[in-house]
């Protein structure tokens, strides 16, 4: 189902997959989002995880932007803003029991239209670093 997201682009699967991934983790960009697709195991059966990162927690007011996060987590429909290795992403999540096509299409759409909306948003409301700009960026 991810070949066929990633062909139906006109993207090289194999150009696109996450070293050390094993067969199982891709990127791509969608305007300035960078996403990240996983299929990982769990103890119920695989997941599909998209992840996007978006900016470095801040270096003053962090209490400020968790606060910003859970309030847009408010209005954000099947994906949400988490924060890994001092990192904020957004985040979508699902079993991959029956995934069909259009929604890991939709899945992957929405996260990189969130990613896209907010990293801007978000690194000049708290003057917090882009993603982006970090030169040795970890694949959350």
């Amino acid at each position: 189902m991810v070949d066929n997201y990633f062909r139906r682009r006109g993207l090289e699967l194999a150009k696109h997959q996450l070293k050390g991934s094993e067969g199982y983790g891709w990127w791509l960009t969608e305007g300035s989002a960078k996403v990240y697709v996983f299929i990982q195991d769990s103890p119920n059966g695989s997941v599909l995880r998209i992840t996007s990162p978006l900016v470095h927690l801040p270096e003053q007011n962090k209490e400020g932007m968790y606060r910003k996060m859970l309030d847009l987590n408010a209005n954000l429909s099947s994906c949400a803003l988490a924060t890994h290795d001092n990192i904020v992403l957004v985040v979508a999540q699902r079993p991959t029991l029956g995934l069909v096509q259009e929604e890991l299409d939709e899945l992957v759409w929405n996260v990189a239209y969130v990613a896209d909306l907010l990293d801007n948003k978000l690194a000049d409301e708290f003057k917090c670093k882009m993603y982006a700009e970090d030169a040795s960026p970890s694949k959350a």
